[in-house]
């Protein structure tokens, strides 16, 4: 039994050695590549195609990107399909290298929290002859030659008009009122300008930007109804060629910034009447309708005089007002004016006169 046990030993031993330490195929290491940028919208605008999109912020294999130290953009002048990016690159020529101290500068932050990027590309003449532009974008990875690679974008260049100019404000009661001046010219300096209508464009002072009109404007004048007292806004006009999105607009007009200011006085009251008692005149008038009212002035001269004399130096708020201090005899003329938050003041109302007799 023991020389039995002593002969498998070893046996085991070769077996299980033989298993454990033995190795697969050599597997080549894993190459870090970064995720794609994802490119949101390439439109043009006026002489400019504007390009948005996302720097990747990770590998393929989902591991955390060291960072982006440079971004280029790519242009290829040519009407025909590419086959891949190797085929754009030979043919594409680079417009632009953004570097990291350049990336703040053309950061914008959405509403979810992301960060995009936003660079304008300026349409030369030759730009405007061609059938198709197409765009790419690659990101270098900091110290490595790795680069991301974005979808290939294109789009075909079309002659659109010059901005809107001369544009105008004036703040009315219930409106904002804006006006403007077509343009006169094309971007390539050709007449007349061609475009089918216009986009209303206010930003508030959070950078929230809006295009107020649902469908472009046909006159050249806007009046905004929503809007708050006390409030900056920054109101620009673009022209559009389409009637329905998305439009193929100009560059922005002039910007122009206005505080909302609430200068307008109420309504003068109206329905004032007196009443005279035994030792005092008492007068009443309709309640004024103004949201923001802040009461009234009662006013009085005696007959003879030329001028009103202010006989409640306190705002009063009830449409009603006893005045005792009168003489029996004299007669006296009432006017009143109403007040609101702002310290606005109304004309004085239409007066009444009364009389206490002996």
């Amino acid at each position: 039994m023991k020389r039995f046990s002593l002969f498998f030993i070893p046996l085991f031993l070769v077996i299980f050695f033989d298993f454990c330490g033995k190795k697969g195929p050599l597997l080549p290491p894993v190459k870090k590549i970064p995720q794609k940028i994802e490119v949101f919208e390439l439109r043009q605008r006026g002489d400019k195609v504007v390009l948005e999109w996302e720097n990747p912020v990770a590998y393929i294999d989902g591991h955390p990107l060291s960072g982006i130290v440079q971004v280029e953009i790519l242009i290829a002048r040519e009407g025909e399909e590419f086959s891949g990016w190797k085929d754009f690159e030979k043919r594409a020529a680079l417009t632009k290298t953004i570097n990291t101290e350049e990336f703040s500068k053309l950061q914008i932050q959405k509403e979810d929290g992301s960060v995009r990027f936003i660079y304008s590309h300026e349409l030369s003449m030759e730009d405007l002859t061609q059938k198709k532009l197409t765009f790419g974008i690659r990101a270098r990875e900091k110290k490595k030659n790795r680069y991301g690679f974005s979808d290939l974008s294109s789009l075909e260049p079309k002659t659109l008009s010059l901005p809107p100019q001369g544009v105008n404000l004036t703040v009315f009661r219930d409106r904002i009122e804006i006006r403007w001046d077509p343009p006169e010219k094309n971007i390539d300096q050709s007449s007349p300008s061609r475009f089918k209508g216009y986009n209303i464009y206010r930003a508030d002072e959070d950078g929230l930007l809006q295009r107020l009109n649902s469908q472009p404007v046909k006159e050249r004048k806007y009046d905004d109804k929503d809007f708050s007292i006390g409030s900056v806004y920054r109101y620009y006009i673009r022209t559009t060629a389409a009637d329905s999105p998305p439009f193929l607009e100009s560059g922005d007009s002039e910007v122009i910034e206005i505080l909302i200011e609430d200068t307008f006085a109420p309504a003068p009251p109206l329905g004032l009447v007196s009443v005279a008692a035994e030792n005092f005149i008492s007068i009443s008038w309709s309640a004024n309708q103004d949201e923001d009212l802040a009461g009234y002035r009662v006013w009085r001269k005696v007959e003879g005089e030329a001028e009103y004399v202010l006989l409640t130096p306190e705002t009063i708020l009830e449409n009603a007002y006893n005045d005792s201090t009168v003489e029996k005899n004299k007669r006296y003329y009432y006017a009143i004016t109403a007040l609101d938050e702002s310290g606005n003041e109304s004309p004085k109302s239409k007066s009444v006169s009364e009389i206490i007799k002996d």
